[in-house]
């Protein structure tokens, strides 16, 4: 299959060179321009138009920031599903909401094309190693066809339904994520309260009941090591939240932590480290102290 890859930045530029070393032909697109001469640099073709990448395609993958990012490449006047042509199918790897999935798919039927919402899990390292987790809401016959791609990107692939079932079990780990930074983030600042040091500390909890991935993670990579740089920004995570708290208020979900983290994440996203790595909220919890 001809793929075209639109979105080349932290997750999407990993995913589409792993499609590349894998030997299919990988169009890339990006707002960016320079990241798209890195990706043509690494074996990609790139210095594609919507309307081109659409002519030489078989298989549209998207992995964009923001949900209006999604909406616009898609339901834009110069966007994918007005320029499509029958039998394509798009990926979207993008975390939006529910809603916006439903829209896309009516949109897809409409236009006689096939589409699945299949947001991922595991982070940049997940990206670059083919190791994503991957949940795809959409036609099982269609999730077939395109699962000798998948496996590329990704070591753990499940398909979860129709679609929007995807996007609904990644605003669920998203908003584990959230509670797990959070949580990790008290634990530190307690351990600096009570005189406990953080590394001996991580090696009792890591080998008890409360390790978990989001430690590891953030302590391995980001904490121990002074150094938020952001593979997943502090920023992202806060709309993801924010994504989770609309999900739960339309569909009736009354439950007593949702009002804290959402309150605590829209919080740390006015103070200077919104742009660093999620992890930085150990920083933004140190600092209230």
């Amino acid at each position: 299959m001809n793929v075209g890859f639109i979105g080349l930045e932290n997750m999407g530029m990993p995913m589409a060179l792993n499609l590349v070393k894998a030997k299919f032909d990988v169009k890339g697109l990006n707002r960016s321009k320079e990241k798209e001469e890195t990706f043509s640099k690494n074996g990609g073709q790139a210095g594609y138009s919507i309307q081109r990448l659409l002519e030489e395609s078989d298989v549209i993958m998207t992995c964009l920031p923001k949900p209006e990012d999604v909406n616009s490449v898609y339901l834009g006047d110069k966007g994918l599903f007005k320029n499509s042509r029958a039998k394509q199918i798009f990926i979207d790897f993008s975390t939006v909401s529910p809603d916006l999935t439903t829209i896309l798919d009516r949109e897809a039927q409409k236009n006689q094309v096939s589409y699945l919402d299949a947001p991922v899990s595991g982070g940049t390292v997940g990206a670059e190693n083919g190791t994503l987790s991957i949940m795809v809401g959409g036609d099982k016959k269609v999730y077939d066809e395109v699962t000798l791609i998948l496996t590329v990107l990704g070591s753990q692939l499940f398909h979860t339904g129709k679609v929007g079932s995807g996007t609904t079990i990644k605003l669920i780990n998203q908003y584990l994520v959230g509670v797990h930074t959070q949580v990790v983030s008290e634990a530190l600042v307690i351990s600096e309260k009570m005189g406990i040091d953080h590394d001996q500390l991580f090696s009792i909890l890591s080998n008890s009941f409360a390790q978990s991935k989001i430690y590891d993670r953030h302590f391995q990579e980001f904490i121990s090591k002074n150094r938020y740089s952001p593979g997943f920004s502090l920023e992202l995570l806060t709309e993801d939240i924010s994504l989770v708290n609309k999900m739960m208020e339309d569909n009736d979900c009354k439950l007593p932590l949702k009002d804290l983290i959402v309150s605590l994440y829209l919080d740390a996203n006015q103070s200077p480290y919104a742009h660093n790595d999620m992890s930085a909220m150990y920083l933004y919890n140190q600092s209230k102290q």
